[in-house]
């Protein structure tokens, strides 16, 4: 998978000669390629719009959506034989961001800017425990428990865009954030010995600053 990277990259750059920036009018999209441990991982945790309004102004929009399901099981013995429980833990997110870049001159192909962006981002998640009491095996036990928090940020960023062909570019982001998110109370139902008992799980809150890039290329397009 490295070498088929390289490859690619080797092939694009090639091209090197075809490259122009966006100017006013120019709609632009992008993904993020993971390159950690040089894994063959394509993700899209968000899906990014451009606008270029002005030669050297663009605004932009992030829209992520997000979803996972894990199922863990518990043996009724610690050799792993007898009967099994398990505990399913289903998680959902959105958000969505809008932001601003200032481009600078830089070169035919080189385009460096600062951004300003503020975000909003919400999750769930759901468990359904069957012969599970929240810790190992439990013969005719059986829950379900909903959580969930939201979050909103504020981010500023200096990045740049290479452009390798006239409508392919790679990119990266260095950015400085604070975030202040808030846990939603859950509520959790579990049964067991035929008695079912309801109760509130409290949320809380709390907030974080610092640091933070996304590893990997940000691969984009130019769409007009």
């Amino acid at each position: 998978m490295k070498k088929t990277i390289l490859l690619l990259l080797a092939v694009a750059f090639g091209f090197v000669s075809f490259a122009q920036k966006p100017s006013e009018g120019n709609l632009l999209t992008e993904a993020n390629y993971s390159l950690s441990n040089w894994n063959n991982s394509f993700s899209l945790p968000n899906l990014r719009f451009r606008y270029f309004i002005a030669d050297d102004m663009a605004v932009r929009v992030d829209l992520s959506v997000a979803g996972d399901k894990t199922t863990n099981n518990f043996a009724e013995n610690a050799d792993g034989s007898g009967a099994s429980g398990s505990q399913e833990i289903k998680s959902s997110g959105f958000g969505l961001s809008a932001g601003i870049e200032r481009h600078w001159d830089g070169n035919e192909k080189f385009s460096p800017f600062a951004s300003a962006s503020v975000g909003f981002m919400s999750s769930s998640k759901d468990e359904t425990w069957t012969d599970f009491d929240g810790l190992n095996y439990s013969s005719g036990t059986s829950a379900s428990v909903e959580s969930g928090s939201s979050m909103f940020g504020i981010n500023l960023g200096l990045g740049a865009d290479y452009w390798v062909t006239k409508s392919f570019y790679l990119g990266a982001e260095l950015g400085w954030g604070l975030a202040v998110s808030n846990g939603k109370d859950g509520t959790s139902s579990v049964t067991s010995g035929g008695t079912t008992t309801n109760s509130t799980i409290l949320g809380g809150s709390g907030s974080s600053f610092g640091e933070s890039m996304a590893p990997g290329f940000r691969i984009g397009f130019m769409l007009n």
